[in-house]
């Protein structure tokens, strides 16, 4: 495998990190690495999502896989997913045959899919404060993106997404879906909700974005990094918390944080040895210092997992939400972390007996009713329309190559990236006529 021509081939298919941030992967591809990482961990309870993969598309995942060891220079190359995945343990197995790769097995904790909490299971390395799985020698992929690259190295762009829909539906399961879909087209393919007035949650319990109107939510569309949609009664508990105010939440730091330490404690940055003490940021912010100390400054570590006010915090509290304003107050002032990068291998030691196991989680936070459901196979949504955002990743917004009354076929450009910017290509992904060009291009059958 040639690397410069895989990474193209990468490039011209505008593959982003699907698990995530959305981060170029032919950008993230270009390093070399020690240890190339499948992560299949399905951080977020509810989803679906990489389990599907898994099952349905182990040959493109190990194919994949191999590729980017390869292209890298690595010696090792693992798939990591957890223990309980039984079956896709042993369909990633077959499919690896005599390749030299391995299986990694993880116990059902949260966030097991978190990528530096991945990189220390697998490699026993932590990355540093505020660093990148690269400074441990280590490259991370997420199942999915390992599956669209596969179909990039066939000729195929990323077009596609599959999504898990569940909680308060007709019929969970998993959808097939173009991007730039409605999700409320994905709603419907789940029977719909069966609860009058939800709310909705993009992305998983714990770290998905909250949208509780309804003509906000038909709005929202399927994107490169889209991966769940769930359905939930409005005033449930995490409604409630996605929307209390800053001025509500400094009052409640202030009055109720007993400073015991919980949210420090079990705080995956800190059991990766990082020196990162929620507990300090949350007595800053109830004060109002939380930008002319120097304790402020931790809360730019944080991964916003939710781990300290989903599981930790006895008093109800929001460090999670906190240390995001924090951070935005922060970075809008061009304020930066100036402390130690070390690692502290004695706070690493309470891993194992400080994790947090997903069942408890889910019973935590008001989900547990909705863990078991079973999931069917939705198949393909068909749209007569898509809206497909010119910004779907990290980087610049990708510069339209089509106008108004153009027809296009499913699979071509749409969004080229502009001349030395960090960015990814966008395509059609369905056939029609271009009808707007702005932020996003409406592409209607």
């Amino acid at each position: 495998m040639d690397k410069q021509a895989f990474l193209a081939a990468v490039k011209a298919a505008g593959i982003v990190g699907e698990g995530g941030a959305g981060f170029p992967a032919h950008v993230k591809y270009a390093a070399e690495a020690e240890t190339v990482i499948a992560n299949g961990c399905e951080c977020e309870p509810l989803l679906h999502t990489d389990q599907h993969h898994m099952l349905h598309h182990a040959e493109r995942i190990v194919r994949a896989l191999d590729w980017l060891k390869e292209a890298a220079g690595a010696k090792r190359g693992v798939i990591a997913l957890k223990r309980k995945y039984v079956e896709a343990t042993g369909i990633l197995t077959a499919a690896i045959g005599s390749r030299p790769l391995e299986v990694a097995l993880l116990d059902n904790f949260y966030p097991a899919g978190d990528e530096q909490v991945l990189v220390r299971e697998v490699t026993g390395r932590s990355v540093p404060p505020l660093g990148l799985p690269l400074q441990v020698g280590a490259v991370v992929a997420n199942v999915g993106t390992l599956v669209s690259v596969s179909h990039a190295m066939d000729g195929q762009p990323l077009m596609d997404k599959i999504l898990t829909v569940t909680g308060e539906v007709g019929n969970p399961g998993i959808v097939r879906a173009p991007i730039g879909t409605p999700l409320a087209a994905c709603l419907a393919a789940a029977g719909g909700a069966r609860i009058a007035d939800p709310i909705y949650v993009i992305g998983g319990p714990m770290m998905g974005r909250v949208v509780d109107d309804a003509a906000a939510f038909e709005r929202e569309v399927v994107t490169k990094t889209s991966g769940g949609l769930i359905v939930l009664p409005r005033g449930h508990y995490l409604h409630v918390n996605a929307t209390q105010s800053s001025d509500h939440l400094r009052i409640r730091a202030a009055a109720a944080c007993i400073q015991c330490r919980m949210c420090s404690d079990l705080c995956p940055r800190q059991l990766l040895g990082h020196p990162f003490d929620t507990h300090r940021v949350m007595r800053a912010f109830g004060t109002g210092a939380e930008l002319s100390s120097e304790t402020g400054k931790l809360a730019l570590m944080c991964c916003d997992c939710g781990v300290c006010e989903h599981y930790s915090c006895p008093m109800g509290l929001s460090p999670r939400r906190i240390n995001q304003a924090v951070k935005t107050a922060l970075r809008a002032k061009k304020i930066s972390y100036d402390g130690s990068r070390e690692i502290d291998e004695a706070r690493t030691d309470w891993r194992t007996y400080r994790r947090v196991p997903v069942p408890r989680l889910a019973s935590r936070i008001g989900i547990a009713s909705y863990v078991d459901l079973a999931m069917a196979d939705l198949g393909e949504i068909t749209p007569s329309e898509v809206r497909i955002p010119l910004r779907q990743h990290i980087g610049a917004p990708a510069k339209p190559v089509v106008g108004p009354g153009e027809t296009v076929h499913r699979g071509d450009l749409l969004g080229e990236i502009p001349p030395d910017a960090l960015g990814a290509r966008v395509h059609a992904t369905i056939d029609g006529t271009v009808r707007s060009v702005g932020e996003a291009v409406i592409i209607a059958r």
